[in-house]
């Protein structure tokens, strides 16, 4: 899934995230001290990603929503699409997505040039 396509900049991911953690903390009525120890994370880190002030790292999401039975779908409030086109790109090895990518981009400079 491309989250980028949802998100306008990285400023617009961390608030996301910023407000996302903060939310789960809150409805599990922990402290940033007990979300940290329970995320091995610092109480710093915590914070920080709380007051959007720091880009947390992917495996810092995989493990939050791991430890809070969550999907990372359900995390970023994406949906999935069951169009046919996603079922199809969901389905492809990296060299078949790598190639309709190159395809695609051959296309662009084709029609840009016109």
């Amino acid at each position: 899934m491309n989250y980028l396509s949802y998100f306008k900049n990285e400023d617009e991911i961390r608030k996301c995230i910023a407000d996302n953690v903060l939310k789960i903390r809150e409805n599990n009525k922990l402290t940033q001290d007990q979300l940290a120890e329970l995320l091995e994370v610092s109480v710093e880190h915590i914070s920080k990603v709380e007051n959007c002030k720091y880009t947390c790292s992917i495996s810092f999401i995989f493990t939050l929503c791991t430890t809070f039975k969550m999907d990372i779908n359900d995390f970023f409030h994406i949906k999935e699409s069951n169009n046919d086109i996603t079922k199809f790109l969901d389905n492809l090895s990296l060299e078949q997505y790598k190639a309709i990518i190159e395809f695609c981009d051959e296309v662009k400079k084709y029609y840009s040039s016109k």
